[in-house]
C-alpha cells in the first residue's frame, strides 16, 4: 500500500504555486497633469498580478493607496487558494483510493 502525502507538504507545494499566479489584486493610482498647465488629477484603478509583482511594487505605493491592507488582504488570499487546492487534492486522491478499493472487492 502506498504512503500518503502528508497534508503540510500539499499545503506547501498549493502555496508556492499560489504565489506565482496572477491572481492577486493591486490599488494603481495614476497622476495626470495636463500640458495646458490646468492642473491635473488622479485617477484610481485596479490591476491583476502576481504577489511577487506586488512585494516588488510595495515601496513605491503612496499611503492613500493602503499598501499594508493590500498586502493583508493579498497574503489572506495565498492561504485560501492554497488550501483549497490542498483539501481539493486530498479530496480526489481519498475517492481514488475508495474507487480501488470497490474494485478490489469486486474481484
Amino acid at each position: 500500500m502506498k504512503r500518503r502525502v502528508p497534508f503540510p507538504v500539499l499545503f506547501a507545494i498549493a502555496l508556492t504555486i499560489a504565489a506565482l499566479l496572477p491572481i492577486y489584486v493591486e490599488r494603481t493610482m495614476t497622476h495626470v497633469m495636463f500640458a495646458d498647465g490646468s492642473g491635473g488629477t488622479i485617477e484610481w484603478g485596479w490591476k491583476r498580478c502576481t504577489l511577487r509583482s506586488y512585494c516588488a511594487d510595495y515601496h513605491y505605493m503612496r499611503r492613500e493607496q493602503r499598501p499594508a491592507l493590500w498586502l493583508g488582504i493579498n497574503a489572506g488570499l495565498a492561504f485560501v487558494y492554497a488550501s483549497i487546492a490542498t483539501l481539493g487534492a486530498i479530496a480526489t486522491l481519498g475517492l481514488r483510493r475508495s474507487f480501488r478499493r470497490q474494485d478490489d472487492i469486486r474481484q
